[in-house]
């Protein structure tokens, strides 16, 4: 998903953004991103605040935590994505709701062997941004078993393999990533942090108005997200 203006470096105490927050954080065994972006579409639903029906974040004030149940989506029906201890969460702002997927895209047709990656989850505020999950196999990138996203080596080797699923049209150029760094989560696994143009599962993205409103929002939610 490409920002709808020109990329800002992060670097500097001074550093703004103009543009779309996009965070990636590897680790469904067995998950990853591959083909072509198909195109989120909501039908029209009532909006309902998740402050109004999920658990308090802890240490987070004004965030609710979000983590599916084992009957929530398609993917953890059919046993494909398995609670390890739990199947995945993240922090999300209490006035956000949950959108609707159009049944296609959560893989609902072709589970537990989907061919195509799928989307989870997505959460938004009109006036804030968006948040969306999306996962595939990791053997769709030519993984072995069991593998991790560490054996398909760097992250940058990785973009030309996933970015045109994110951005729907074009992989971007290693010069507007402005970091593909590793990090260790809480939970001791490895978690790669894009911006600019890529994310690899975990994506939050923003206008410029929605980014100038909540960059620190947005920003806890892609630091909190864990799978």
């Amino acid at each position: 998903m490409r920002p709808s203006s020109e990329p800002q470096s992060l670097e500097g105490p001074d550093a703004s953004r103009r543009g779309a927050l996009l965070g990636m954080a590897t680790v469904l065994a067995g998950a990853s991103l591959s083909a072509a972006a198909p195109q989120l579409a909501s039908a029209a639903t009532p909006v309902v605040a998740v402050g109004t029906y999920l658990p308090a974040a802890d240490g987070l004030p004004g965030f609710c935590l979000y983590s599916p149940d084992s009957k929530k989506t398609p993917a953890i029906r059919a046993g494909v994505i398995k609670p390890e201890p739990a199947y995945y969460q993240f922090a999300v702002p209490e006035s956000w709701s949950e959108a609707p997927l159009l049944n296609p895209l959560t893989g609902n047709f072709c589970m537990p062997r989907c061919e195509e990656p799928w989307y989870e989850f997505k959460f938004e505020d009109g006036k804030e941004g968006t948040a969306q999950l999306v996962v595939t196999e990791l053997q769709k990138l030519g993984a072995k078993r069991s593998a991790t996203t560490a054996d398909l080596g760097a992250p940058e080797q990785l973009i030309p393999r996933i970015g045109n699923f994110i951005t729907g049209s074009f992989v971007p150029d290693e010069e507007d990533i402005v970091s593909a760094v590793p990090k260790k989560g809480a939970d001791g696994l490895t978690y790669y942090v894009y911006e600019e143009g890529l994310a690899y599962l975990f994506i939050v993205t923003a206008n410029d108005k929605q980014w100038g409103a909540a960059e620190s929002k947005l920003r806890t939610m892609l630091e909190s997200f864990q799978a």
